[in-house]
Order: C-alpha cells, then sequence, then structure tokens
C-alpha cells in the first residue's frame, strides 16, 4: 500500500500541485495535505484516479486484483464519476419524478418523490458547506469525520422515521388528499437503516484507523461513497416502480370505461 511520502512524490514527479490535485479528486486542498502527511488515507477509488492522474501505470497493480475478477466488488476499486456529479443526476431523476407525479396527478409519488429530492439535496449541501467550513478552520480530520459522520447519521435517522410513519403524518396534515400505502413505504424504510449502517460502521472504521492505526479493517470506510450510490440505484428504480405501475393502473382504467 502506498503511504503519504510515495503519493507526494508521484506527484511531485508529475509536476502536479496540491491544488490541481485537489481539483482532479474533486476535495479541497487541505485534503490532499492530509493523505501526503498521512493523517489519513485515500479510498481505493481516489488513490486509482491519483495514479491515473500521475500518468502511473497501472497494469501491475490490476494483476494483482485478478483473483477477484468474478466479485462485483472489483468494480468499487475503479474510479468513478465525482460526488458533485453523481449527486445533480440524482437530484435531476428524483425532480423528473416530481415533475412526472405533478402532471399525472399522482399524490403518493409526488409526496415521497419531494420528500427525497428535499432530505437528500439538504444532507448534500450542508455537508458541503460544513466540510468547507471546517477545512477554512484547520479543523483536524478526526474532528471533521466526526462531524461529517454524526450528521449523517441524524440524517439517516430523520429519514428513517420521516418514511416510516409517512401515512399517518400525510393523513394527519393532508387529510383531505388521497393518500395510501405504497411499496416505497415498505422498502424506503430498509433503504435509511442500511444507509444508518454503513454511517455508523463507518465511522467506527474511521477511528479505529486514525486511533489505532488499525487499517486491516476498513472495507465500508474504503467503499462508502460507492456503497452510498447503491442506496441512490435502489430509491431510483424504487420510484421507476412506482411509476410503471401507476401507468398500468391508468391504462387498465381507461380500458374498462
Amino acid at each position: 500500500m502506498l503511504d503519504g511520502s510515495d503519493l507526494k512524490s508521484v506527484r511531485k514527479n508529475a509536476g502536479i500541485s496540491q491544488t490541481d490535485m485537489a481539483k482532479k479528486l474533486d476535495c479541497d486542498r487541505r485534503t490532499i495535505i492530509n493523505y501526503e502527511q498521512g493523517v489519513c488515507e485515500p479510498k481505493a477509488s481516489q488513490l486509482f484516479r491519483w495514479l491515473s492522474v500521475c500518468k502511473i501505470d497501472l497494469k501491475p497493480l490490476a494483476s494483482q486484483l485478478q483473483h477477484f475478477k468474478e466479485s462485483i466488488f472489483v468494480l468499487f476499486a475503479l474510479p468513478m464519476i465525482s460526488a458533485a456529479t453523481s449527486s445533480n443526476i440524482y437530484s435531476f431523476i428524483v425532480l423528473l419524478c416530481i415533475l412526472y407525479a405533478v402532471v399525472r396527478k399522482n399524490v403518493n409519488i409526488a409526496q415521497i418523490s419531494t420528500l427525497l429530492f428535499i432530505i437528500y439535496n439538504f444532507e448534500y449541501r450542508i455537508i458541503t458547506l460544513l466540510k468547507t467550513i471546517l477545512v477554512e478552520h484547520n479543523y483536524s480530520a478526526i474532528s471533521i469525520a466526526t462531524i461529517h459522520y454524526s450528521f449523517q447519521i441524524l440524517m439517516a435517522t430523520f429519514s428513517l422515521v420521516i418514511f416510516s410513519k409517512r401515512i399517518k403524518i400525510s393523513k394527519y396534515i393532508l387529510n383531505k388528499m388521497k393518500v395510501s400505502p405504497t411499496i416505497a413505504d415498505q422498502v424506503l424504510p430498509w433503504i435509511y437503516i442500511y444507509l444508518l449502517t454503513l454511517a455508523i460502521i463507518s465511522a467506527i472504521e474511521y477511528g479505529l484507523n486514525y486511533k489505532l492505526n488499525f487499517k486491516h479493517l476498513a472495507f465500508v470506510y474504503d467503499y462508502y461513497e460507492q456503497l452510498n450510490y447503491v442506496a441512490m440505484l435502489s430509491i431510483i428504480c424504487l420510484l421507476f416502480t412506482m411509476i410503471v405501475r401507476h401507468e398500468k393502473e391508468l391504462k387498465n382504467g381507461n380500458s374498462q370505461c
């Protein structure tokens, strides 16, 4: 495994500044400094991107992963689209679902999509803002991680409660609107339990890594971003399933007229 000095040497040999590397990895300069000083380690996807940016031949490293070829988790080690790009794509798709629900007058899809859109974007914007502020004020890596994971755990718990009690809350607030149980009310709580579990485990792994230098138990932390993508993809599939079901209901209703 490359250590901080190796990363710094590779970067300098490639003639890339810390600021430019931060832009390539979609992070701040303080994070690059932390990587090079050994304060924390880059995730697998960031490490691959770092080496790729520095024009390092990845074939020898890829050959070491050959015995994992049959496993889907190999995909997690590959460079992926930036967090900002994936966030925008996810938000755009959920927004399309909101527009669909408004046009097709489906209260359930509209409400669920709107809640998902608001919760996700609120969490993403606040975390981005917090990171920027904390880095500017030179908070330690462990302090930033603690605040980051604490907020994500709080948001996952809040979302779990909201979607577990959506029907009751909706009927209490919007008693005149047609709100009924859907497949989302069964699945979404489990998705947020999954996200809550990821955040807790990742926080524990990071703490062990930082305090005890226990680097062998860091699977969730290393692939935390990609594992979150699984939840995002599941939510998108869930919304599409609701849309397909609604279209079938409309079609069956029209055929009976």
